[in-house]
């Protein structure tokens, strides 16, 4: 029954990361024999090749930068770039301010863009040409902005260029922040990152293939070819090793645990945990004390 003296409690949203401006935006296309000295400057500097290669020196990365690869130059780091021989690659160079170092893992080596990210980057381009006036093929140290614009062109483009990154996070980097050098498809990737971080909760696979725009057999198909293992398999083996942590570090009751890891009652959580170790909760947390000893 519905309470009418029940207040509602709001939640704060925080920013893992905020772009603060935008320096350029630019999609060069350079003459084969073009090159660049050593800049320095306080911004980020995005780095992706369309077509044709590069190649970069600088600080952190010193090498070729292929089709489809992106790198992100680190605020104050110094850096340089040739375009190969027999080359005339065309490029998209985005400078930025950012309030997180967090990006700072893409100046390392090239990173190789799925078609889904590349979709994202082509938006910030286009929400770009909305809020600046051209040349956008040529280098423009102080870009003007539009009179007339489209309504919130330029909090979308600060949006999307904020949104870009943080997914590339997501995508490429595992939860203790250390690089992931997966080699899934982008398709593929996206949903072990999103099944790694939800999967205490419950969810279909059908819900899976609608959020991820696939079908349910497509979705099943690729993830075991990739992963090697099923979606539930997957899921499973997150699950028991997050139990297996919850029992032997908390000192909470299984009942507690498994309400925590929202399975429907402490009888399913057992028989669930036997099924993939072989051992009750009970039995796991006691023969483990046991070789404590």
């Amino acid at each position: 029954m519905y309470n009418r003296d029940m207040e509602y409690v709001t939640k704060r949203l925080y920013d893992t990361l905020s772009v603060t401006g935008i320096v350029n935006l630019h999609f060069f296309a350079f003459d084969n024999d073009f090159t660049t000295e050593g800049e320095r400057h306080p911004f980020y500097e995005l780095v992706f090749v369309n077509a044709g290669k590069l190649r970069i020196s600088s600080e952190h990365y010193s090498g070729e930068l292929g089709k489809n690869q992106m790198i992100i130059h680190r605020a104050s780091e110094e850096h340089s770039l040739t375009c190969a021989e027999g080359t005339e690659p065309s490029v998209i160079i985005i400078g930025f301010e950012c309030s997180s170092s967090l990006i700072d893992c893409f100046s390392a080596s090239p990173l190789t863009l799925g078609d889904a990210a590349i979709k994202r980057l082509a938006e910030i381009v286009k929400e770009g040409r909305n809020v600046f006036k051209p040349p956008y093929n040529t280098p423009v140290y102080d870009m003007k902005k539009k009179r007339h614009q489209p309504l919130g062109a330029e909090q979308m483009l600060r949006l999307s260029l904020e949104s870009f990154l943080l997914l590339l996070l997501r995508e490429y980097r595992t939860a203790d922040g250390t690089e992931e050098k997966a080699e899934t498809p982008a398709l593929i990737h996206e949903v072990v990152a999103y099944v790694s971080q939800n999967y205490l909760e419950r969810m279909t696979i059908d819900e899976l293939a609608f959020l991820f725009k696939t079908n349910r057999a497509t979705l099943c198909r690729e993830f075991k070819r990739e992963t090697g293992k099923t979606l539930i398999a997957f899921v499973n083996e997150k699950k028991v090793e997050r139990a297996k942590e919850k029992i032997l570090s908390s000192g909470k009751t299984f009942t507690q645990i498994a309400e925590e890891m929202n399975f429907e009652s402490i009888h399913y959580f057992t028989r669930f945990f036997k099924k993939m170790t072989g051992e009750t909760p009970k039995q796991f947390r006691q023969s483990n004390k046991t070789e404590e000893k």
